[in-house]
């Protein structure tokens, strides 16, 4: 038996070991009474983190498992494999909980047939198409001990990184002005 708490799912550095390599896999026969608040905490997690997946491993645990969607519709996703890819891979601009500001166009085939087990353990055959389709590629990639930085180019990934380096910069530089006004304005009050 496991407990995790919500507290304790910090995202890991980029740089961390668990996102390299594949996890272990979430064992029904021993932990099948932990799956439900499992997935209960992490679903809360993605949502304060603002995403819309969020792999075990991005929180340090070393479990074959994710959630992916919202509030009122979501996927609690254990030992998944991705069966079949359908379709000509098209592009859209991705985040990463784990690079947070960093954006790329990653390339993905638009519909894939997976399996996967639910949060009760059941076994799940299905196709996915569209955003849920991308959405399951991207969070499975942490499954495999990858991330959406395999998918690009390296040009295109110093490209994105100079423009969220650059954001970065006007960002910090912003709230120091703005730091810097409000002591300003404080210090003219206090005379």
């Amino acid at each position: 038996m496991f407990i995790v708490r919500k507290d304790q799912l910090k995202l890991v550095e980029p740089d961390s070991e668990i996102l390299k390599k594949r996890p272990s896999d979430f064992s029904f026969n021993q932990y099948k009474d932990d799956a439900k608040s499992l997935c209960n905490v992490m679903l809360v997690r993605m949502k304060e983190l603002g995403g819309i997946g969020l792999s075990a491993n991005q929180v340090g645990l070393d479990i074959r498992m994710f959630v992916m969607g919202d509030e009122d519709n979501h996927l609690f996703v254990f030992n998944p494999e991705i069966l079949e890819f359908y379709g000509e891979p098209d592009t859209f601009r991705e985040g990463c909980l784990t690079y947070p500001g960093l954006f790329l166009n990653i390339k993905r085939p638009p519909s894939i047939k997976v399996r996967y087990q639910n949060e009760k353990g059941e076994m799940i055959e299905t196709i996915f198409s569209g955003i849920t389709s991308r959405i399951f590629q991207h969070e499975y990639e942490h499954m495999e001990g990858k991330t959406f930085l395999n998918n690009a180019s390296k040009f295109k990934l110093n490209l994105a990184k100079k423009k969220y380096n650059n954001l970065r910069k006007k960002i910090i530089r912003k709230h120091a002005v703005k730091t810097m006004v409000e002591a300003l304005n404080e210090s003219t009050k206090s005379e």
